[in-house]
């Protein structure tokens, strides 16, 4: 997946607005946006009952998106996936919704763990995505996409979430969805 250099947030956020335009043909209604991370100490020991220090870095993952009223289809687009932005991907938003192997499942796990909060039990939205997080790079791109993820569908569905139990449906995502039995440090920290 291509990596896309850091740049001034107001830059990126204009950068995923464009994308959202162009793949759906008008504006979002909202943009929001998650942090990456670092740690000073202790790499991988947060679940291992150790000590760390994580701080969040000015890289972040911004999305772009607007509600589907009335429907259970997500149809997301990234200017981070293979072969560069502009295939739109769709995954269910309801409970047909399921693993596929690929990036989306960051998304449609943060989807499955807010189901039972949405009306009827379903979602549909549009989403254009853009990260300045290294992939693969140890800076949390996976909790980073995670927690903007639930912080637009909080935002689309007026929902009001405490950030630990954001943090823990983030986790729980990366548990199910990615095969990730990861600590909860990086959802926390984003």
């Amino acid at each position: 997946m291509p990596d896309i250099p850091d740049m001034p947030l107001d830059d990126l956020v204009e950068k995923t607005k464009k994308l959202f335009s162009n793949a759906f043909g008008g504006p979002a209604t909202i943009v929001v946006c998650a942090p990456g991370r670092v740690n000073l100490i202790g790499e991988h020991t947060d679940y291992n009952e150790g000590f760390v220090m994580p701080f969040c870095i000015q890289r972040c993952t911004v999305l772009a998106a607007r509600r589907i009223e009335g429907g259970a289809r997500c149809r997301v687009v990234s200017a981070n996936q293979p072969g560069g932005a502009g295939a739109v991907v769709e995954f269910p938003g309801d409970a047909t919704i399921a693993p596929v192997g690929d990036w989306t499942n960051y998304m449609a796990g943060v989807v499955a763990q807010y189901l039972d909060d949405l009306p009827g039990g379903r979602c549909g939205f549009e989403a254009a995505v853009v990260s300045t997080v290294p992939l693969g790079g140890g800076l949390s791109s996976s909790a980073s996409l995670e927690v903007a993820t639930a912080t637009m569908l909080e935002a689309i569905y007026s929902l009001r979430a405490d950030p630990v139990a954001k943090a823990l449906r983030c986790q729980q995502c990366e548990h199910t969805y990615c095969g990730v039995p990861c600590g909860i440090m990086d959802q926390f920290v984003s």
